[in-house]
């Protein structure tokens, strides 16, 4: 440390800036995680009130992708919550955004072989009867 006139001053640090092997920030990540009933379920249809989207789980347990403040309300609510994955949050990639014509082109294969009436089907309308 250095002395000045007798006395001992601290070092100032600079501040530390974001490097290069700084984790994301949370709110660019979403946790894959399931959530289990915890202590303070009140009743067998919890899974109702979670205020959540959930995503199929081959196990039937309860999944979903969760934001940091999603874990936090889950948690004071009496939730057990198990994180399995972070995934980062980035724009999507163009590329796997589909057209008109190639939706249309595989319902087209699809449909093919399936006999269906020619023209749009409509329904009867009051001069029908």
């Amino acid at each position: 440390m250095p002395v000045a006139k007798g006395k001992r001053i601290k070092e100032q640090r600079p501040e530390r800036g974001h490097g290069p092997n700084d984790r994301e920030p949370l709110c660019n990540v979403r946790f894959e995680a399931t959530i289990h009933a915890g202590r303070k379920a009140r009743s067998a249809d919890w899974m109702n009130y979670l205020d959540i989207d959930r995503v199929p789980d081959p196990k039937n347990k309860v999944r979903a992708l969760l934001t940091a403040d999603d874990c936090v309300r889950l948690l004071e609510q009496g939730f057990e919550i198990r994180l399995h994955h972070a995934h980062p949050v980035r724009p999507l990639d163009p590329a796997l955004i589909e057209t008109d014509e190639s939706v249309r082109r595989w319902l087209d294969e699809g449909l093919r072989g399936i006999d269906r009436p020619a023209g749009p089907k409509r329904s009867p309308g009051p001069e029908d009867t």
